[in-house]
């Protein structure tokens, strides 16, 4: 199982992005083998963006689609957030934030090694492995 961070399902949903091509195969490959997850934050981000940047109909549309492809989605209950403020105080020097040390958090709580993601600053941590399609 791994944590596919939000920018991928942008770059998923949104074909108009360059990186569109680049992470379709990779992540249709994962939702096929049932090894995505996601937490509260993600599913966040991602419906903001779909929104934001295709409008509320096609946008709340595709929004509908993500919520409803059946991986798990794990929540920021007490102990998540605890993590959380954790990992921000052991990793916002190498430009993690709040919402990454939340995903941080989650893959700890959560046994997770893997993301998918196009961020950069997830590179920056020792012993996470990162997939990086574009």
């Amino acid at each position: 199982m791994m944590i596919v961070d939000s920018n991928i399902w942008a770059y998923y949903f949104d074909k108009s992005l360059g990186e569109h091509e680049k992470v379709v195969k990779p992540l249709e490959t994962a939702l096929k083998k049932e090894r995505v997850a996601v937490n509260a934050t993600i599913v966040v981000e991602t419906l903001h963006y779909l929104v934001k940047r295709l409008g509320p109909i096609v946008g709340g549309d595709k929004g509908r689609v993500f919520t409803g492809l059946g991986f798990p989605i794990y929540p920021l209950d007490v102990e998540t957030l605890r993590v959380t403020n954790q990992k921000l105080c052991d990793f916002t020097h190498l430009g993690i934030g709040g919402r990454d040390a939340s995903i941080l958090a989650t893959m700890e709580l959560e046994n997770l090694a893997q993301i998918m993601t196009h961020d950069q600053a997830f590179k920056r941590i020792p012993e996470l492995d990162v997939i990086d399609p574009v």
